[in-house]
């Protein structure tokens, strides 16, 4: 077991690698927007691939859906990110941040679906979840799609990432409750953007940084309930939040 692990991690520093040399050819002069995306699809799968071998047990079971979220997320940020970040240096340091996530998440999901995870690793598996849901919400609001797939895209980012929270963060959930309480979630931020969006107006950066703490609120609100871990530190945690959200609001919003 000890030289898997640690052929392990050297495969993973390779894809890493790898995964930050493919996207750091998004920002090549020969290569259109509409090919970004082209070769956005390329590098998911890819990078699927590769953790699909990692994560893989010794029986032959394949990982789950939540072990593919940061992945998915990741790809999306890098790719849209190319065609906002104008700056080669901004970019690089873009990419260089997903092929390090990459390499994290994937160590620790190892270790997670072993048994081997350590509490403070959850804090680093919130923080890379974090990064990839809120640069996702950037692309996504940035790019100029229409209101609907604007919004579809929101709903299923948000789902996505309620999912691998309720899955692997605190106490696990099982597959159906997660996805459940998911579609909670990701209805609600959907909601409000859709609201955000049709009503008022807000820059891109506040509407993101709304949008994510929208869903940090919701998801964790709906999480301590369930778990029953509703203490007055949590509820005065939250609303903090809320309140920020309601000041980045009053602020910021310019009526359409």
């Amino acid at each position: 077991m000890k030289a898997r692990s640690e052929r392990d991690k050297r495969f993973l520093i390779f894809v890493g690698l790898v995964l930050v040399a493919i996207s750091m050819g998004f920002k090549s002069d020969i290569v259109g927007p509409a090919q970004v995306w082209g070769l956005g699809v390329g590098l998911l799968v890819l990078a699927t691939a590769a953790l699909m071998g990692y994560l893989h047990s010794e029986a032959g079971g394949m990982p789950s859906l939540e072990h593919f979220v940061p992945v998915v997320l990741g790809t999306l940020a890098v790719a849209g990110l190319s065609l906002l970040v104008p700056e080669w240096w901004k970019y690089s340091l873009i990419t260089g941040t997903f092929g390090l996530g990459f390499c994290f998440a994937a160590h620790l999901d190892y270790n997670q679906i072993r048994d081997k995870l350590k509490p403070r690793h959850l804090v680093i598996q919130e923080v890379l979840l974090a990064f990839g849901l809120a640069g996702s919400f950037l692309v996504i609001l940035t790019i100029g799609l229409a209101l609907p797939v604007r919004l579809a895209s929101i709903f299923a980012i948000a789902l996505l990432a309620s999912y691998r929270s309720f899955r692997i963060l605190g106490i696990p959930m099982s597959p159906r409750r997660a996805l459940l309480f998911s579609v909670f979630v990701a209805q609600l931020v959907s909601f409000f953007a859709w609201a955000m969006s049709v009503y008022l107006y807000f820059t891109e950066g506040v509407f993101t940084v709304m949008l994510f703490l929208l869903w940090y609120v919701n998801r964790g609100i709906i999480r301590h309930t369930v778990e029953e871990s509703l203490s007055l530190h949590v509820i005065v945690e939250y609303s903090v939040f809320i309140l920020l959200i309601a000041y980045l609001f009053y602020i910021s919003y310019q009526a359409r």
